[in-house]
Order: C-alpha cells, then sequence, then structure tokens
C-alpha cells in the first residue's frame, strides 16, 4: 500500500502540476524475450517468456519514465503476471537533477560485484542465472543531484525498505533451503516497518577529471541481504528474516591507461550483521576492496579480471563465515564474423570454498533488433553459494527481439 501511494503521490502529481507543461515526446520501446534451461539431467530450471515495456513523456528538462515485465513463467507460478520495474519523474535545470520515484540507483565501478554498490538491491529468484541487469531491483526513492564543471553530488532518500530476493520456495530449483526442510515451514520476514526512523539516506560525490574519475560515497542502510535462521517448532520449521541497521563510507577509481583501465573500489562497514552457530547475530565492522584492470585489446577482444576480499574486524570463531573471504572473477569477451557474433564468458570463483559458477554464451546478432542467444553455466565445488547449486549446471537457450 505504502509503494502505491508513494508512486501515485510523487509520480502523478507533476502531470497535473505546471512542472510538467509543454510536452515534446512520448516514447514507447521495450523487448520480447524467452529463455529456456535444462540441467544435466533433461530438467527444466528455467522456462519464461517476457515482454518488457518503457514509457517515457516529456521533454529535455521534465520526463515521467515507467518500466514493467509481463512475464509468463512456467516453472514458478507466482513469477507469472505484471511487474512494476521503474517509474519516476525526473526534472532538469541548469545543475541540479531531481528525481522521485521508483528508480535504480547504482554505485561504484565494479562489475557483477558489490562493495558500495549497496542501493538497489537483487533479485536471486534465479540466482546469477540471468543477465546481471535483469537481477537489480529498484527501489522507491528522492535522488537529488548538484553538477558543477567535472563534479557531481548525489543525495538519495529512501522511505521505503526494499530487499534482497532470496528464493524460499520449495518449488524453485533455485531455493537456498534444503528442499527436504520445507515440506511444512513458515516465514517470518522481519523487514523494517514504514517509518521515518526506518528511512536510508545516501550520499556520493564524483569527480571526472581528464585521465581520471573518483569518488566518495556513505549510506546509512540496512542489510539488505537478510541474515537467515532456520529453527524447528514442533513439526513445523520456522525461516526467520531478519535486518540490521549498518552504516558504510566507500569509494572508488578508474583510471585508463592505453588500452588498459585500472579500477579499485572499497568500504569500511559498520556494525554489519553476521550469523554464528549458535543462530545468533553477532555486528562487526567489515572491510572491502576490490581492485580490477580491464584490457580493451585489438581485433576485439576484451579481458577483464576483479579481486576481491571482505576482512571482518574483531571476528569472533563463533560466526557461521571466514574472517577473510575473497572471490576472483575473469570476464572475457570476443566479436567475430564482422561483429555479428560475441562469444563471452564471465566466472566468479570462490577461494575460500574452491568453487566455481561460470556462465559461457555465444550471442549472434540477426539483425540490430533480433538475438538468438545459446549458453552453458556450470557450478563446480560442494560448499559456498557456488557448491549450494552444484546440481545446477544447466544448458540454455534466448531469443530477444527489441522494438
Amino acid at each position: 500500500m505504502y509503494r502505491t501511494l508513494f508512486i501515485s503521490l510523487f509520480i502523478l502529481l507533476p502531470i497535473v502540476s505546471k512542472a510538467q507543461m509543454s510536452i515534446k515526446r512520448t516514447r514507447f520501446n521495450g523487448f520480447i524475450d524467452t529463455y529456456h534451461a535444462v540441467n544435466n539431467y533433461q530438467d527444466f530450471l528455467s522456462s519464461r517468456t517476457r515482454f518488457r515495456g518503457e514509457f517515457k513523456i516529456g521533454n529535455s528538462k521534465s520526463y515521467l519514465f515507467t518500466s514493467f515485465n509481463l512475464t509468463h513463467n512456467n516453472l514458478l507460478k507466482d513469477e507469472t503476471g505484471i511487474k512494476l520495474l521503474e517509474a519516476f519523474y525526473s526534472y532538469k535545470a541548469k545543475n541540479i537533477n531531481l528525481k522521485i520515484g521508483r528508480q535504480i540507483i547504482i554505485w561504484g565501478v565494479a562489475d557483477g560485484l558489490r562493495i558500495t554498490d549497496k542501493v538497489s538491491p537483487m533479485d536471486y529468484t534465479e540466482f546469477l542465472a540471468r543477465d546481471y541487469d535483469d537481477i537489480r531491483l529498484a527501489v522507491d526513492a528522492f535522488k537529488f543531484r548538484y553538477t558543477k564543471d567535472n563534479m557531481k553530488l548525489d543525495f538519495v532518500f529512501i522511505p521505503i525498505f526494499e530487499s534482497f530476493n532470496l528464493p524460499i520456495n520449495k518449488d524453485n530449483p533455485w531455493s537456498i533451503i534444503n528442499p527436504k526442510l520445507l515440506n511444512k515451514y513458515e516465514v517470518v520476514d522481519n523487514k523494517p516497518k514504514f517509518k521515518l526512523d526506518n528511512s536510508e539516506l545516501g550520499i556520493r560525490l564524483s569527480y571526472n577529471l581528464p585521465g581520471i574519475d573518483f569518488s566518495l560515497s556513505s549510506l546509512y542502510t540496512w542489510n539488505k541481504i537478510p541474515i537467515i535462521r532456520a529453527s524447528k517448532v514442533q513439526d513445523k520449521m520456522m525461516i526467520i528474516k531478519d535486518y540490521k541497521r549498518m552504516f558504510f563510507i566507500g569509494g572508488d577509481i578508474s583510471k585508463p591507461i592505453g588500452e588498459f583501465v585500472i579500477r579499485g573500489e572499497g568500504a569500511i562497514n559498520f556494525k554489519k550483521a553476521f550469523l554464528t552457530k549458535t543462530n545468533n547475530i553477532l555486528r562487526k565492522k567489515s572491510l572491502e576492496y576490490l581492485l580490477g584492470i580491464d584490457w580493451y585489446a585489438s581485433n576485439e577482444w576484451v579481458f577483464m579480471c576483479q579481486y576481491s576480499n571482505q576482512t571482518i574486524l574483531d571476528y569472533n570463531k563463533s560466526m557461521v563465515c571466514d574472517k577473510n573471504m575473497s572471490l576472483l572473477t575473469l570476464n572475457i569477451t570476443k566479436k567475430i564474423f564482422n561483429s555479428t557474433t560475441k562469444l563471452s564468458d564471465f566466472t566468479y570463483y570462490d577461494i575460500n570454498n574452491n568453487s566455481s559458477f561460470s556462465r559461457f554464451s555465444i550471442d549472434y546478432s540477426l539483425s540490430d533488433q533480433l538475438h538468438f542467444i545459446a549458453g552453458y553455466d556450470c557450478f563446480i565445488g560442494d560448499k559456498g553459494k557456488f557448491g549450494l547449486y552444484k546440481d545446477n549446471s544447466e544448458y540454455w537457450l534466448k531469443a530477444k527481439y527489441t522494438f
């Protein structure tokens, strides 16, 4: 209800106000795609068809934008239907830009990892077995930007809490809970209530200078990936999702050097929540950082490598996770046949648990609008978040038409 009121108030208001005044352009575009995946045992892990619509009305200074998905999911019936993605009003003046409404906010320079990019949560209904841009969730927010020369200063206010979507449905092959425990269960989702004290506040200062880009950021937020605790009450499992206040200060930097781009990102998290072996929650400081290098080589080769680490300060041995957790990523792309076909592979490697997830794909563009894509997702390992899906390696096909 609160989201409906929020969108109605701050999206429909400009329509009837003088701020919108002369409308010069109306645009409707989007795409249709269909995606189907089977594992090594020929079981379907995904089967869905989607219509994406994007509508924009206004002029260069003031416009309304909304996007939605109309989806038919053969495997997950709860995912079938229409879903609002974004719906915001944008106003631009000489040095300011105001966005009010449901919007996706992206911070940082990491590729497929989250160090300072903690404003918009993620939809893990199918874990990472979707395009990374498709799993971002919008937040209901006020975003104010002030620009001057090479500087941008962003203020973000989020009155309505939005968490990661973690699958616990027993019918979902990507469920994070052991299906054997899901015969009888009840979910208790302790989401922060809608009140002013539970709002989120963020600020980001960015500079785009000749030869280097960098930013500083801070966010007063919640752990948007809930701490999940399971306990048995009589013959029923209680699955409790908890959220705790946290605060971070961080920054990022990006510098091109010839064919290379060097990237870095770091953050100090205060009062971040961690689960213990006794099913309790401890709140600790943690330091996260990322180092990356991109090589835009000749003949349309691209190599992107990243190393990220999280270190928990004042570590307690009762905690479920390790004191130091490291992750490597490698992204390789190559265009062939006059750039009509793109080969790519994106791999995550969990150093602590010796497990990995790799997505290989072949994208053939029959035209600018029509693409046919095939791929294979490979999970290796027995532990960690990738080991959880060791039986979910899958072959998949996708077709996409953009209009």
